[in-house]
């Protein structure tokens, strides 16, 4: 008879925190996707303001939210890849009509955006080394522009401005993996306290508070060290 209240006890018990733990898993999974849904939308909304502005011949304009589409990055996005694609085409373009300081601004901004969404990788890295090229013939084409570069030929301008672009400064791996860890545990964590730290009733469970409110500090703390480290 002990035995089979201790058995219905822990049954119930049992169902109590697999209740909790899938409703936890089901609150992560919609914040995530969450997530995801507000960057692939922002994407969206700046890509087609960019096409707006660029219908307009508004190229100023037009780059900025083109960057701005890029830098809202969710893989495979198809506004990511156009932004890309346009932003290349309106240094092109611009560079054939002689305007060398609006194709410079494209370049950079297409290079630049992709360089600012890396994490432990980078993505379209065929975009950024097409980028430096360019780049590196129109500065190199403006002449020297400080007085160590003066007598210096155009591919010799050409080739260290190149060479300093192509200098690699991607994040620290390792740091990265942290930061992210961090926070995926800083949410993770958050979401546990709320569940485990206050029963049905309405009660308080102070160890429970503790362990994780321990650990929300703990990966906070780690997500913007990694930020800092990265």
């Amino acid at each position: 008879m002990v035995i089979f209240i201790l058995h219905r006890i822990l049954s119930n018990y049992d169902n109590i925190m697999k209740s909790r733990l899938i409703n936890i898993l089901l609150v992560v999974i919609l914040v995530v996707l969450a997530v995801f849904l507000k960057v692939y939308l922002s994407s969206r909304m700046e890509y087609r303001k960019a096409e707006a502005a660029f219908q307009q011949q508004d190229y100023h304009k037009a780059i900025t939210h083109y960057e701005r589409s890029i830098q809202w990055y969710t893989p495979a996005s198809k506004y990511v890849a156009g932004a890309a694609q346009r932003l290349w085409q309106i240094g092109e373009l611009t560079a054939g009509q002689g305007k060398s300081d609006l194709a410079l601004e494209a370049y950079e901004s297409l290079r630049s955006s992709f360089y600012a969404v890396r994490s432990f990788y980078t993505p379209y890295r065929e975009w950024i080394d097409k980028c430096d090229e360019k780049i590196a013939s129109l500065v190199a084409a403006k002449g020297p522009t400080v007085k160590r570069d003066i007598g210096k030929s155009y591919a010799q301008r050409r080739a260290e401005y190149l060479k300093l672009l192509k200098k690699d400064a991607a994040p620290d791996v390792t740091w990265s993996v942290l930061l992210e860890a961090g926070f995926i545990g800083w949410i993770g964590s958050t979401i546990a306290f709320i569940f485990q730290a206050f029963s049905r009733d309405g009660s308080f469970y102070n160890k429970k508070a503790l362990f994780w409110g321990s650990l929300i500090i703990a990966f906070y703390t780690l997500w913007i060290i990694g930020m800092l480290k990265a």
